[in-house]
């Protein structure tokens, strides 16, 4: 009776002694009473991102994938040997690694599997890192009702509300997760996705092969190439650094438009496309230059400083007039090519429909294509000697680099304000570095040109020098020719277009010309006779028919302005551009323009008097002390010193010393000496005259005028003139109101 108790704690012993030893082998009994649920809230796995190399997939319709990271690209191995798209599998890989639980549910509890989409609907992912150790393993199942917000996005709208997608069925494959279905949310990183996770795995696998034009992005280029039947166009850029700058080495050497390679750059990043084709899908021709319709290469830079082999897109044509997308073959060197065929969508309102792609859309369209960074001195001149010289230098008083100007004018010597040396005038360089750095130049005339003579540049009006903060030195010329312009209307009330100098001589020879088919058109019902013909030489036309409708022609000269830049050793480029009248209107070389905005340079303890005298009024005459800060104040002869408030008179004082025109208009402006004939207000200033060993000569008189540009409460502007300078300036009300303040107590 003794045996059976014995045999059975016999067998409890040995139980206890292998859950024993069970337990310091694998560290838990999961493997007999089951492993324990992870928590809601918790991450399913937890792993570095950046650390994955390799990814198998079984998809629901059977389909199977293996995506391998080699250097920086991922690469499918099967079922095609092809780039995988990065964005799909950086998106798989971000959604693994943030798999937040929401829900848990046994494995004991689910009948059917079936119902929770992890059997035929079921999709399988696996993730490894370099090593081939398994970081995650896990079957994804159907959506639920339920969806999950990241509480981490920051949207740059926060009254957006933020992306939501359904939390998904999760059945992790490892023993010691297994026992366990998870609901977790699908947190998506906008940047990569905007799709639920599912949505990838649709078209057996397609999505994964790549659809981008460019693998390897087109901001890490070193030269772009852009070839047509009949052009080709060659961008390059010396590094990657930031003040790398892009430039057109063919067909010319010219200067890039950063603007336009911002957007070739972007645009070649963001085309996609619409299908990809196995590369027997369509059977295309060699690509032959007979073959294609144009091509797009790209060099990157290697990590030892040289240029990779060309990856190149070749654009076929399409197979009908009718089709939106055009096969575009990519090849990698000279014997390595895709294998797949891009169905890129093509026509108005493309992508490749907007890329800039000739060299005028590329070129910089600025009079220097140069940058005002780039600027350390410049100087102007003309034929006359007039000429200015601005410097950048720092300014002591406000501790920052400030543009200091010289100018010249040997013709009027004479003239005490020939010259000017100070501050510049911050509107005038302003306005300078517009024409020259910004402003877009009227069209490129000529990148052959051998006579100078044709656009005037032999007598320059205008020689600029640039000496930049390398070093080198920038010159251009500006050439000025009068230029025949024609003009052709329908002579019953049809409006003028501008024609070639061709449709001009056919409209004379009375042969046919496209451009007058246009000027042929009848005039809309009612339209009236248009004016300004004798700007265009139609107000006594020449007189034609064409398709028997009566033509007149007109024809005018018109001057012209051209920029030409300068070889190191003073020789012309063949590079000539037009500039605007405009343009060459903000490059003056009169001294008044360069004029810093401050009117008079005196300080308030050099003043001991004003007369202030206003419309109406007769004069008021005050004496100040700046030591003891006494006012004393008479008008019409009576002291009316008992009125006078010194706080005004203070504020009135600091006013007079810091005025600052709004605009010079020169010593010659007829509206301005009308109105300040009888001004609004005239302010004499009293200073103390201090020679160089400090004694006291007397008093200085320096008046000051100002009267409105335009009578009445809609004057915004004052005219103004002081006594010790010829040149006129515009003030603006504000400053006016001040310098009319009141100072007499009513």
């Amino acid at each position: 009776m003794r045996v059976i108790p014995t045999i059975l704690f016999s067998l409890f012993t040995v139980a206890l002694i292998v859950l024993v030893t069970m337990q310091q082998l694998r560290g838990n009994l999961d493997f007999i009473f089951g492993s324990p649920p992870l928590k809601i809230g918790e991450l399913v796995y937890d792993f570095d991102p950046a650390t994955v190399a390799r990814i198998h997939i079984l998809n629901h319709d059977g389909t199977q994938a293996t995506i391998v990271k080699k250097g920086a690209a991922w690469v499918l191995e099967e079922p095609w040997q092809d780039y995988a798209d990065s964005r799909v599998i950086r998106s798989i890989i971000d959604f693994a690694s943030r798999l937040q639980i929401e829900d848990v549910i046994k494995r004991d509890d689910v009948d059917e599997l079936e119902k929770f989409g992890l059997r035929r609907s079921r999709i399988e992912i696996q993730l490894f890192d370099q090593s081939g150790e398994a970081m995650c393993h896990f079957k994804m199942g159907r959506y639920t009702a339920w969806r999950g917000f990241d509480p981490n996005i920051e949207l740059e709208d926060p009254t957006q509300k933020p992306p939501s997608f359904p939390t998904l069925v999760i059945r992790p494959a490892e023993d010691d997760k297994k026992d366990h279905l998870y609901i977790c949310s699908d947190f998506a990183n906008p940047a990569l996705r905007t799709i639920p996770i599912r949505d990838f795995f649709t078209g057996g696998l397609r999505l994964f092969r790549d659809h981008q034009l460019f693998y390897l992005s087109p901001a890490a280029a070193a030269e772009i190439t852009l070839k047509e039947k009949n052009s080709e166009i060659t961008l390059q850029r010396p590094s990657l650094e930031k003040n790398a700058e892009w430039s057109i080495s063919k067909p010319f050497e010219l200067s890039a438009n950063p603007d336009k390679l911002k957007q070739l750059l972007n645009g070649l990043a963001q085309i996609t496309a619409s299908q990809v084709l196995d590369e027997n899908a369509l059977n295309l021709p060699d690509p032959l230059p007979e073959n294609i319709d144009h091509s797009i290469s790209i060099r990157y830079f290697l990590p030892d400083g040289t240029l990779s082999p060309p990856v190149t897109a070749i654009f076929y044509p399409s197979e009908t007039e009718e089709a939106t997308a055009a096969p575009v073959l990519i090849s990698e060197g000279s014997d390595k090519k895709r294998s797949a065929i891009l169905m890129v969508p093509q026509g108005t309102g493309s992508l490749l429909a907007s890329l800039p792609r000739s060299v005028n859309d590329l070129r910089s369209r600025t009079t220097t294509s140069l940058q005002v960074k780039q600027v350390q001195t410049l100087s102007i001149s003309d034929f006359t000697g007039r000429s200015l010289d601005l410097s950048l230098e720092r300014d002591p008083h406000e501790r920052a680099q400030r543009w200091q100007v010289q100018t010249k004018d040997p013709s009027d010597s004479s003239n005490p304000n020939h010259s000017y040396h100070g501050p510049a005038n911050e509107f005038q360089v302003t306005r300078l570095f517009e024409a020259l750095f910004k402003d877009e130049v009227t069209g490129f005339t000529n990148d052959a040109s051998t006579d100078p003579k044709t656009y005037g540049l032999h007598q320059p009006i205008r020689r600029i020098k640039i000496k930049l903060s390398d070093g080198s030195l920038a010159h251009f010329v500006i050439g000025e020719k009068l230029l025949p312009q024609f003009y052709a209307r329908r002579a019953d009330r049809g409006r003028p277009f501008e024609i070639s100098e061709e449709a001009y001589q056919a409209a004379l020879q009375g042969l046919p010309h496209r451009e007058l088919s246009l000027v042929s058109q009848p005039p809309p019902e009612g339209s009236a006779t248009p004016s300004g013909l004798d700007l265009l030489g139609l107000d006594r036309p020449k007189v034609t028919t064409f398709n028997d409708v009566t033509i007149h022609l007109g024809q005018v000269s018109t001057r012209s302005f051209f920029v030409n830049q300068l070889d190191e050793n003073g020789k012309h480029s063949p590079h000539v551009i037009e500039i605007s009248s405009e343009s060459l209107n903000k490059m003056p070389l009169e001294s008044y323009h360069w004029r810093s905005v401050r009117l008079w340079n005196m300080n308030r303890f050099e003043i001991n008097g004003l007369i202030i005298k206003k419309s109406n009024e007769p004069p008021l005459e005050l004496t100040h002390n700046f030591y003891t800060q006494v006012w004393t104040a008479t008008q019409g002869g009576k002291d009316v010193t008992a009125l006078l408030n010194p706080n005004k008179a203070d504020k009135l004082l600091k006013k007079l010393t810091d005025i600052e025109v709004q605009h010079w208009i020169g010593p010659i402006a007829d509206e301005a000496a009308f109105r300040l004939a009888e001004p609004n207000l005239e302010i004499s200033v009293l200073v103390e005259d201090i020679d160089e060993e400090g004694i006291e000569q007397g008093k200085i008189r320096r008046e000051l005028r100002l009267a409105e540009v335009v009578s009445g409460r809609t004057n915004g502007l004052y005219y103004g003139r002081t006594s010790e300078n010829p040149n006129y300036f515009l003030l603006d009300s504000a400053t006016f109101q001040r310098l009319a303040l009141e100072i007499l107590e009513k």
